[in-house]
């Protein structure tokens, strides 16, 4: 056994633990999360490859897997709960969700109400999606009467449709595919949402981004959250961001749910095993005790 290889890795575990102890003394909520040896966790599960239900009904994605780590770096267990969007931030204030870690863009609105880290983990925008012989217009048409899109309840897209589309009808959904499902059947002209979204969207239903005047209407960055008391939170998180962006994980993340396609036959798709992509992926963050495809996934559950 090589001595040298084992000094870094215990060096790391003993700076995780420590720090982990140091932000419990300064965060009420790692405090109590430390206590329980459990970190609660809400996502909306409806948005591939963000956060979703797999062909298994097991929770899959990327924020989740962020999630994981987060649980793993603390060395607790994890429970995710899957609620509705307009959900996540009454969630976290009434103590029902320990932290905000997903898809989540930063907005003043949401400022007000919780405390985003500094650091973000996606930067992406919100486009107007729409069916595929209207590809050819302009988002700009869509701004009067008369047109109608749609944009899920609680999200960025509900306050870029205010300021872009006020003359326009503005219909509110509780999830990503009411949206769809209503531009499907013609019920809506459009509907806005994040481009991070859009591969999924097109392979499912065909639809496009209008890319004029430009495609993205806003731009947005993701960060989590916590509650607005606990600055001690924000600088944790804040750390374990900073950490996987020096180290590489997040872009292994991303190569692997954004730039790649092994996600979709692992996880919308039944099948017995998962893709040495995968398997790589679940070694390199270290999140095999949280993953149910690793066959050692006992410290996650979804409620």
């Amino acid at each position: 056994m090589n001595i040298n290889k084992l000094i870094p890795l215990a060096f790391g575990l003993l700076m995780a633990t420590g720090m982990a102890a140091i932000a419990g003394d300064e965060s009420p909520t790692l405090a109590k999360i430390q206590g329980d040896k459990k970190i609660v966790i809400m996502n909306d599960l409806s948005a591939a490859p963000w956060q979703f239900r797999d062909a298994n009904g097991n929770a899959a994605g990327f924020s989740i897997d962020l999630d994981r780590m987060i649980a793993a770096r603390l060395d607790v267990d994890l429970e995710l709960r899957n609620v509705e969007w307009a959900g996540l931030i009454p969630g976290l204030l009434t103590r029902k969700s320990d932290i905000l870690a997903t898809s989540m863009t930063v907005t003043p609105k949401r400022a007000e109400q919780i405390l985003f880290t500094q650091e973000n983990w996606y930067s992406t925008g919100v486009v107007a999606i729409v069916r595929s012989e209207d590809a050819g217009a302009s988002w700009e048409d869509l701004n009067q009467s008369g047109k109608r899109i749609a944009v899920k309840a609680g999200t960025s897209a509900v306050d870029v449709a205010k300021q872009f589309f006020a003359n326009a009808e503005i219909e509110s959904y509780p999830n990503d595919t009411d949206t769809y499902q209503a531009l499907k059947t013609n019920r809506v002209d459009a509907a806005l949402n994040d481009l991070a979204v859009l591969g999924v969207v097109h392979r499912e239903y065909g639809f496009q981004s209008l890319k004029k005047p430009r495609e993205l209407i806003s731009s947005d960055n993701w960060a989590f959250a916590v509650r607005k008391d606990d600055v001690g939170a924000q600088k944790y998180l804040d750390t374990f961001l900073a950490e996987i962006k020096a180290n590489g994980k997040l872009e292994a993340l991303r190569a692997y749910w954004v730039d790649g396609d092994d996600w979709k036959k692992d996880f919308l798709e039944k099948n017995s095993g998962v893709s040495d992509a995968r398997k790589k992926l679940v070694e390199q963050l270290g999140i095999a005790a949280y993953v149910p495809e690793s066959g050692k996934g006992t410290r996650a559950t979804l409620e």
